[in-house]
C-alpha cells in the first residue's frame, strides 16, 4: 500500500487526485494541508502521520510557492519522497530544490500529461533544422481565469527547449479553459503549427500516479517526466 500526503488538497489538482484515490486500492490518503492551514504542519499529529510515510510514503505538492520551502524541509527531515507540480518557481527555489535532492527523490515537473513531453523531445530533435532553415517561434499560452502564474510553467518548458531562434510567448486567460498551448514555427515561405489541447485532468492524474510508481524505486536525486517517460 503507497501512502500519500497532498499538499493543495482543496485545490483543483488535489480534487482530481483526490477522486483518483477512492476508485484506487493501492494508494491509501493518510492526510493533506492546504494554504490556509499549514501551520498546523508542525504538530504532533502529522509527525506521527510523517513517521509513519518513511516506508512507501510520497508526498504530492500541488500547492503555492509560499509553503514550498516548508514542504521541502519536511521531505528532507522525514526522507519522503516528493513530487512537485507547483508552478512560478524562481531560481532560489529551483536551487534549494536541488540541494534537497541531493538526500531525497523529488520529481519536479510542471506538466505531467505525455502529449507535452513528446513535443518537448520533438524539439530537442528538431533544434539544428529550426535553426538553419531561419525559423522563429511563437509560444500561445491559455488557461483558466483562475491560474495565479503567466506565463504558464508549461510554456516556459516549450520555450526552454526551442533553442537558439527567436521565440516569444503570448499568454490569455479565459474562463473554464483547463490548458491549450499552440506553438507557431514560421519561416518566410512557411508555418508549422503543433497545439496540445487538455481536455480534462485526467491526463496529468495518470501521469502524477505513473511517477509515484516511478519515484518510489529511486534513492535520492532529481527528476523530471522526460525521466519517467523516456
Amino acid at each position: 500500500m503507497i501512502k500519500i500526503f497532498i499538499f493543495g488538497i482543496t485545490g483543483k489538482m488535489g480534487k482530481s487526485i483526490l477522486n483518483y484515490l477512492k476508485l484506487n486500492k493501492n494508494f491509501i490518503l493518510l492526510g493533506g494541508i492546504n494554504k490556509n492551514n499549514f501551520r498546523k504542519l508542525f504538530n504532533n499529529k502529522y509527525n506521527f502521520i510523517f513517521l509513519k510515510m518513511k516506508k512507501n510514503g510520497i508526498f504530492l505538492d500541488f500547492s503555492n510557492l509560499k509553503i514550498l520551502k516548508k514542504i521541502l524541509f519536511l521531505s528532507f527531515t522525514f526522507k519522503i519522497p516528493l513530487i512537485i507540480g507547483t508552478t512560478g518557481l524562481n531560481i532560489i527555489h529551483l536551487n534549494f530544490i536541488f540541494y534537497i535532492s541531493k538526500k531525497v527523490c523529488i520529481l519536479l515537473s510542471y506538466n505531467m500529461s505525455i502529449g507535452i513531453n513528446i513535443i518537448n523531445l520533438i524539439f530537442i530533435n528538431i533544434n539544428f533544422y529550426l535553426k538553419i532553415y531561419n525559423f522563429q517561434s511563437f509560444i500561445i499560452d491559455i488557461h483558466h481565469d483562475k491560474k495565479i502564474d503567466s506565463p504558464s510553467g508549461t510554456s516556459l518548458i516549450l520555450f526552454s527547449k526551442i533553442k537558439n531562434i527567436n521565440k516569444k510567448i503570448f499568454s490569455a486567460r479565459i474562463k473554464n479553459v483547463i490548458g491549450n498551448h499552440i506553438i507557431y514555427l514560421i519561416s518566410n515561405n512557411e508555418i508549422i503549427k503543433i497545439e496540445h489541447i487538455v481536455l480534462n485532468r485526467i491526463i496529468f492524474i495518470i501521469g502524477i500516479f505513473f511517477s509515484i510508481l516511478w519515484l518510489l524505486n529511486k534513492k535520492n536525486g532529481l527528476f523530471s517526466m522526460y525521466d519517467v517517460y523516456f
